[in-house]
């Protein structure tokens, strides 16, 4: 008997020329905007000035947090949450990649809640995790990347600089009220960000849909974005103005949101924290893209039907192979997919220490384990060292 809860309170609106309404779909909600972007991306491309003259004809006055880092820190939301404070801002719109929309998130919760941040993603020894309330900002979120799919997920993904921890706010309180996504945003992505953060959308969709709390809904979403990721990644890497290449991998980021809001990922990226924690130079889709080339082999005996399944989604006819040689067409598609677009192949690629291999597998288990808990084959501290040695 099937039972499950799906949940996606985002209001998405889509399509390309869409950004000229981010003011209209802001004012209902503040007239006091903290405007958050990266430092020099948003800018250069145009964006902020073209999201700041929207706010503005839409009487939405704009206060302009331009520091996110591109793994943000807890030092850094905080900062911006205290200009939200001090601004008497109402509403916080995250402009930019994954990285400037979680800083957006728990800006959206420091402004609001006395704690330290870190309290709301890790819980002090001997206390209970904080837990984000109804007094959070609202939150409008407008991606420049098909990547992290932030702007539909409860999750907003923070490191701790001291302890070199890296992981996740989590609540329903950081759902973005509107997620604006248009299509033309995407076109001046370079081809190296193109490529990592096209992977980032490969691996939520493919864990989502691997993933032990994966649903009908869920497996349909994730399965098509997995689909159109193999269509389309090589293309809008290849080519940033294509445009139907570009919307369709928002398209597949957007499926792919889906899946991970419900699902949660699992073990690649329970690794991945880790690495680029230790190493902020680490982008995080690159970090994934490193990662990938164990995961088949891994879950293959615990899910061949679904491995299978992406084989065939990855355009490998697989009619009458064993479900060994099946998943060898996942591993060597997936293979040729990173190759082509010129993403990290093996951990040694991105300079990773395999001295610290002990460490990221011992940082997963400790404040990851949520996500290990959704692979289909358990593992332990060494089932991780191994993972890592055969990424390596």
């Amino acid at each position: 008997m099937l039972s499950f809860l799906y949940r996606l309170p985002p209001r998405l609106i889509f399509g390309r020329g869409r950004l000229a309404e981010l003011g209209e779909h802001t004012a209902p909600l503040g007239r006091r905007a903290l405007l958050v972007t990266g430092r020099q991306a948003a800018r250069a491309a145009g964006f902020t000035d073209r999201a700041i003259a929207s706010l503005q004809a839409a009487g939405v006055e704009t206060v302009l947090f331009e520091k996110a880092l591109p793994n943000p820190t807890v030092a850094n939301a905080e900062a911006g949450a205290k200009l939200a404070r001090a601004e008497q801002c109402d509403v916080v719109v995250g402009l930019g990649g994954g990285s400037a929309m979680d800083c957006a998130k728990a800006i959206a919760v420091g402004a609001t809640h006395d704690e330290p941040l870190w309290d709301f993603i890790i819980a002090p020894p001997g206390q209970e995790k904080t837990p984000a309330t109804a007094a959070t900002l609202p939150i409008v979120c407008v991606p420049t990347t098909a990547g992290t799919a932030s702007e539909l997920t409860p999750f907003a993904v923070l490191t701790n600089a001291e302890t070199k921890d890296k992981a996740a706010l989590f609540s329903d309180y950081i759902f973005a009220r509107v997620a604006l996504s248009d299509p033309e945003l995407t076109y001046s992505v370079p081809p190296d960000v193109t490529a990592n953060t096209g992977l980032d959308v490969f691996a939520h969709a493919v864990e989502s849909y691997i993933s032990t709390v994966a649903h009908p809904i869920t497996e349909a979403c994730t399965q098509e974005a997995i689909r159109l990721v193999a269509l389309h990644l090589r293309r809008a890497v290849a080519d940033g103005s294509e445009k139907e290449a570009r919307e369709q991998m928002l398209i597949a980021n957007t499926l792919a949101g889906f899946g991970l809001s419900n699902t949660g990922a699992n073990i690649m990226h329970a690794l991945e924290h880790p690495l680029s924690a230790h190493d902020d130079s680490i982008a995080h889709g690159g970090g994934l893209s490193a990662l990938m080339r164990a995961y088949f082999p891994f879950v293959a005996e615990a899910a061949p039907q679904k491995v299978r399944r992406v084989a065939e989604l990855l355009g490998e006819d697989v009619t009458g192979l064993s479900e060994a040689d099946a998943c060898s067409r996942a591993h060597e598609a997936l293979r040729k997919l990173i190759a082509d677009v010129g993403a990290p192949a093996r951990l040694r690629d991105l300079g990773v220490d395999r001295a610290m291999f002990p460490t990221y597998a011992e940082d997963a288990l400790r404040y990851m384990a949520g996500a290990l808990g959704k692979c289909p084959r358990p593992a332990d501290r060494e089932d991780l060292i191994r993972y890592l040695e055969a990424a390596y």
